[in-house]
């Protein structure tokens, strides 16, 4: 199993946002208010806790500037005085996410026809929004991904009656993947669908070189994370979010 940093280091390279600061081991990003990882700041290592107070205070400027909510994601490579000082300022602690790690080789090939493109269309971005209810904040950000991304991406549809109703993103980073955006419409759920796209995507990242896949599941997210447990994927470490009210 890849080291936490590579996993988080290869998911920052798979979900671009459209801005993006250092503060010591502080990624700092900012994108439309939407996708969490697109709009937090994230630390790559635990030692770099030095003067966290005015290095908090700085990012928060950053975010007030632009009129958005200061967030902070917490890893376990977050310096251990941070989370406390983000409690002593009044942060809320919302959600619990599941990263998961799997091996690509062995993996099964989906159990029927999946299309794979290089960019999303019209008809990926529909069923992407409309599996997920995703606000349009998070639709804007996703949309421009094609544009921000350096690493190799595929977009990932499976038809039913010639409609989209399944999609999932992926990138390939070097021997790592990144599994993302994995929705199916409410009316063609249970049907394997999810499964399919998944494998479909986990072997164009094999054609790119990648030897593992990491993903990231909401912990309450009881399907998902059966479907990939199935798939051999196993638990590598969770994280929060920390947001000022």
């Amino acid at each position: 199993m890849p080291p936490v940093e590579a996993l988080e280091r290869s998911a920052l390279n798979a979900v671009p946002a459209p801005r993006q600061a250092l503060c010591g081991a502080a990624v700092v990003r900012a994108g439309h208010g939407g996708a969490g990882r697109v709009n937090s700041a994230t630390w790559l290592d635990p030692r770099d806790g030095d003067d966290l107070a005015a290095r908090v205070q700085r990012i928060e400027g950053w975010y007030a500037r632009l009129g958005l909510a200061a967030r902070f994601r917490l890893t376990p490579l977050s310096p251990p005085a941070l989370e406390p000082l983000l409690m002593a300022r009044g942060y809320a602690r919302i959600g619990e996410t599941i990263v998961m790690v799997g091996a690509l080789d062995g993996l099964p090939l989906p159990d029927g026809p999946a299309e794979i493109a290089e960019a999303p269309d019209e008809a990926w971005f529909d069923a992407s929004e409309g599996g997920a209810a995703r606000a349009a904040e998070r639709m804007t950000e996703l949309r421009a991904f094609p544009s921000l991304l350096l690493v190799p991406a595929a977009w990932v549809s499976v038809l039913v009656e010639g409609r989209v109703a399944s999609v999932a993103y992926v990138a390939a980073d070097g021997p790592v993947s990144v599994l993302s955006g994995v929705a199916t419409l409410p009316v063609r759920r249970g049907r394997g669908l999810a499964r399919r796209v998944c494998l479909a995507a986990f072997g164009w990242a094999q054609s790119e070189g990648a030897r593992v896949a990491c993903l990231q599941v909401e912990a309450e997210n009881d399907p998902a994370l059966s479907l990939y447990r199935r798939l051999g994927f196993r638990e590598s470490y969770r994280y929060v979010y920390r947001v000022r009210p």
